[in-house]
């Protein structure tokens, strides 16, 4: 299943949203119907948070809400169904039924129009936000609404922000499934977060190997939730982190079983496929349970620490998915370009944390994604990263990506890893233009969007277009 890309377009002038700091072609989607914009609505645009802003009145009143303005406060006033949201301009805090909420990112006039960050906004009357990279599109669904999914028929998959480790959380009705629970330290919080979606007991938790990044916490889970079954990778490790997650293992007395092939069908249309990749490995990584989650047309593939090795023996097992959650936290050694061949994702996720030691992800990796337009997420950068799919179409829950400038060894493609050199030239992965250093649309750029390149070739061979100002 491929993304169908939208062929909504602006009635913009490219050269003045530019000097504004809009960036064309961002589109909102409500319960399925495009929000038109035009010059006398405004514009969505990113912000300096890397945060969507959109015009207020025509967003939320595509909504259903009412919308006013208090002059003496600078506020825009929202309210639909009981729920009064009061948006105060320039300021990272929005105010829900006269509670003040705490947000990331402030609420702007430009050119005599207010704008507000779409999704804190929309949340607060029960929304659902995400972000589909490929149409550039925030998708929302209205709470109440009868559109193409329920919660009941949403598969979503939490990549749970953990720093240097992994713990993802998939969510479908009535069934939950915990993969990994992160450091000893992350027991507590990844107890926390899991707690509200859980209906009585963790359906099945994957311990994908007994590194202490991957199950230093599961032992506290386990110990929190009544468990039915986990499944292992059958790699035995003889340490104290290890011991522990054996230990609680054995005492909730689930059923316990290594990672043969096996099918579980969670519900419905989506299915839990345990892929059955070898026990002979002579490392832990190599060992890791491999699972392809789907839905309907949709498939997301789980790897753990799997390294190329494990890979490249496997490649006839695997096949093409739409998002990869990338092994080895973007190690160099995972992640091969034969592997890639095979799964193609158009969407990937990096779990690792900022500044790590190992400096993941490496740019090697980075590289091969985005040589093969590879929508690229990291927990590092967005925090815990949701996603959410009606078996059709898919969202995150965050529109920041990454690029070059995230590899966590400063590589770049022209210095084969090492500290990379001033750049030549300036990409922008959201329009895909380049420019010159000294070009001042360069300086305008945002940081999560801004890639160095190392020539006009590089930038040209990666898909990017010049500038029609500086013409690099």
């Amino acid at each position: 299943m491929k993304k169908i890309f939208s062929m909504m377009i602006f009635l913009t002038v490219m050269a003045a949203c530019t000097v504004l700091g809009f960036s064309a072609g961002i589109n909102i989607c409500i319960d399925g119907a495009d929000v038109r914009f035009d010059d006398s609505s405004g514009v969505p645009y990113i912000d300096g948070a890397n945060r969507t802003q959109v015009p207020l009145r025509a967003t939320m009143e595509a909504c259903g809400c009412s919308v006013s303005w208090n002059d003496s406060t600078r506020t825009a006033v929202v309210q639909k169904n009981g729920t009064k949201v009061e948006v105060p301009i320039g300021k990272s805090q929005i105010i829900v039924n006269g509670r003040t909420v705490a947000n990331d990112t402030a609420a702007a006039i430009k050119n005599g129009r207010t704008y507000l960050p779409i999704r804190a906004v929309l949340e607060a009357f029960g929304a659902e936000v995400g972000w589909n990279a490929g149409t550039q599109t925030v998708t929302v669904k209205l709470a109440g609404s009868q559109g193409s999914g329920s919660s009941d028929t949403l598969l979503k998959v939490h990549f749970i922000d953990v720093g240097q480790g992994d713990a993802i959380f998939i969510d479908y009705g009535k069934t939950e499934i915990l993969v990994d629970a992160g450091n000893d330290k992350d027991g507590a919080a990844v107890t926390s977060y899991i707690k509200p979606y859980v209906d009585n007991t963790l359906d099945y938790i994957i311990a994908t190997h007994p590194d202490a990044d991957h199950i230093g916490g599961m032992d506290v889970v386990i110990n929190s939730f009544a468990v039915d079954k986990i499944i292992d990778s059958g790699f035995i490790k003889n340490s104290a982190t290890a011991n522990d997650y054996y230990k609680a293992a054995a005492a909730e007395k689930c059923e316990f079983v290594y990672d043969n092939d096996m099918s579980i069908n969670i519900g419905g249309k989506v299915n839990l496929k345990i892929i059955e990749t070898g026990d002979d490995y002579d490392n832990a990584n190599d060992s890791s349970v491999a699972a392809m989650l789907t839905y309907d047309g949709f498939k997301l593939l789980l790897t753990g620490d799997m390294g190329s090795a494990a890979e490249e023996r496997n490649l006839s097992r695997f096949s093409d998915v739409d998002v990869l959650k990338v092994g080895h936290h973007g190690s160099k050694y995972s992640s091969s370009v034969s592997f890639l061949n095979i799964v193609k994702p158009e969407a990937a996720v990096i779990s690792a944390g900022k500044g790590n030691s190992y400096s993941h992800p490496h740019g090697q990796t980075l590289q091969r994604f985005f040589d093969r337009g590879t929508s690229v997420y990291g927990t590092y950068k967005s925090g815990t990263i949701v996603l959410t799919t009606d078996g059709k179409s898919y969202s995150f829950s965050t529109s920041t990506t990454l690029n070059m400038n995230d590899a966590g060894d400063n590589y770049s493609s022209g210095d084969n890893g090492g500290t990379t050199a001033a750049p030549s030239y300036i990409g922008n992965s959201n329009s895909m233009k380049f420019h010159l250093v000294s070009c001042r649309y360069a300086s305008s750029i945002s940081q999560g969007n801004r890639v160095n390149l190392s020539s006009r070739n590089d930038a040209v061979n990666r898909g990017y277009v010049p500038c029609k100002v500086c013409n690099p």
